[in-house]
């Protein structure tokens, strides 16, 4: 959105009765809230950057769940 599209809004805001922001609130959250339904975010998009290039998921997932066992036994569980 261009910085006068921005303005335009914002003053078109200011007109509005102070129920009539809060609808614009909420119609916008609704909208947020559906759009973030409809498009599932890749876990590789999200994390990109975020973990070493050779770092092995599988691996990981693997180490942890053996964790996960040895304290359920510890638990005696």
């Amino acid at each position: 959105m261009s910085t006068t599209v921005f303005h335009q809004v914002e003053s078109l805001l200011g007109q509005l009765t102070r129920e009539e922001q809060l609808r614009v609130i909420e119609e916008l959250a609704r909208r947020m809230r559906q759009a973030e339904m409809r498009q599932p975010q890749s876990l590789y998009g999200i994390l990109k950057g975020q973990l070493a290039e050779d770092f092995d998921a599988e691996t990981a997932l693997k180490e942890i769940r053996s964790q996960w066992l040895q304290d359920l036994q510890e638990m005696d569980l």
